[in-house]
């Protein structure tokens, strides 16, 4: 029987669950890394057990000598597929699928799929509608578009980065030359040099969060969740709580149609999309993209109201292409077989996480499905100001929608010093 062989970079994120996933259909995995060092915010998500191979490049080479070094390495082996796990991946598993010939989105648009700023020219030149914008190093000169645009309120956030780090809505010209500080010359959680900050129009609306596997360019949405978020200090707003939708929903087709219109102007043809569109009296306009899986998600959870999810979609597409085509292909919009609830836990508190013993409590509320990325034990709790603070994620799934908003009011009442237990850290005895 022929051995059956893939190569995922980066996996890291949701991907460090490709391999299990991958194995379930006979299909062994090599990781390809993209940089030497694993970013310190995915050290925890990597395995090297899991990998038949690990493939890494040294810490002295540029882009193009790492392409050079892992084509080299992968020369001459029978390969089905690559496939980016995570954020930091897409690029170099864009540059070799497209030059081992296997299934790819291609080079010409890889930028786009990263850089903020690119995407939305991306969106634009296509004629699909984007947010208005402008690039700079300068709060003078982001001030002044601001004016001259007449725009109220803007978004400011780095070019290139994940886990809403650094994103912040600014009225004044104080709170752009503060958000500009905060992100010009620093290195982002996944390694990169914020060299500009990158100033948008805000879109007030309904935001949602919308999944998609594409195949031979063909695309189907496999989810789409309301995306509520509460304003916080220092920062600009949280996810406080998503919300499964229906399928056959009228803004679930309306976000569909949106999507796979943006999907084939950033000429995604295959593999995995997450995106983040919000929807005002105009209409939907994406506002985040990433071509790859969705992070921080619960597979089980998913599962559970959906009968799949995004990871197990994304290895069927790629394991047996043939048989998730035509099951898509007559499955028509996607159902809901549950309600679900995923839950942001929001701490307005610090403190050494020392236990969970508010965990055994919202394990017993009937609705309780998962609760995932809780704060490690002996690592520090703090005020919630982006996706990476948020304190852990609770999914509540019952076909019963009156208990799941019961659960869901009792859950949001608990305090984090209820749900953690909390050891203040020791301060230098003034005596």
């Amino acid at each position: 029987m022929k051995e059956r062989n893939c190569v995922i970079v980066d996996a890291y994120s949701t991907g460090r669950y490709l391999p299990e996933e991958f194995k379930r259909y006979g299909i062994g995995t090599v990781h390809v890394m993209s940089a030497a060092q694993i970013p310190p915010i995915f050290q925890s998500h990597f395995n090297a057990d899991l990998y038949d191979e690990v493939i890494r490049p040294s810490e002295r080479m540029g882009y193009d000598d790492i392409v050079d070094y892992h084509l080299q390495a992968l020369y001459g082996r029978e390969l089905e597929f690559v496939i980016a796990g995570c954020e930091t991946g897409v690029e170099l598993a864009d540059s070799l699928s497209e030059r081992l010939g296997l299934p790819s989105n291609g080079t010409a648009l890889s930028a786009a799929r990263r850089d903020k700023a690119r995407l939305s020219c991306a969106l634009a030149s296509a004629g699909v509608r984007s947010i208005r914008q402008v690039v700079s190093d300068s709060p003078v000169e982001i001030a002044g578009w601001k004016r001259e645009a007449k725009f109220d309120q803007i978004v400011i956030k780095p070019l290139n980065s994940t886990g809403t780090e650094d994103v912040f809505f600014c009225s004044t010209d104080a709170d752009i030359q503060r958000a500009l500080s905060a992100i010009v010359g620093k290195t982002n959680r996944v390694g990169a040099l914020n060299r500009f900050a990158l100033g948008q129009e805000k879109i007030n609306g309904q935001q949602y969060t919308v999944n998609a596997v594409s195949i031979d360019g063909e695309a189907f949405v496999t989810e789409a969740w309301t995306y509520d978020t509460v304003p916080v200090e220092r920062a600009s707003s949280v996810c406080s709580l998503e919300r499964l939708l229906g399928g056959s929903e009228p803004i679930v087709q309306e976000l569909s149609d949106y999507l796979v219109r943006a999907l084939q102007a950033l000429q995604i043809v295959d593999g995995p999309a997450h995106a983040e569109i919000i929807v005002d009296h105009r209409g939907p306009v994406l506002v985040d993209f990433g071509a790859r899986l969705q992070g921080t998600m619960s597979a089980k959870a998913r599962t559970q109201a959906l009968g799949h999810n995004h990871m197990t979609l994304t290895a069927w597409r790629y394991a047996d292409p043939k048989g998730f085509g035509e099951y898509m292909r007559l499955r028509g919009p996607y159902k809901r077989q549950a309600h679900a609830l995923c839950v942001s836990l929001i701490s307005d508190m610090s403190g050494v996480v020392a236990g969970y013993p508010g965990l055994e409590a919202i394990r017993k509320l009937p609705s309780f499905a998962d609760a995932i990325a809780f704060v490690p034990i002996g690592q520090e709790l703090v005020p919630t100001i982006d996706l990476v603070s948020t304190p852990g994620i609770v999914y509540l799934v019952n076909s019963d929608l009156t208990q799941l908003e019961d659960d869901y009011r009792k859950l949001r009442a608990m305090r984090m010093d209820q749900v953690f237990d909390l050891v203040t850290q020791d301060r230098p005895n003034a005596n």
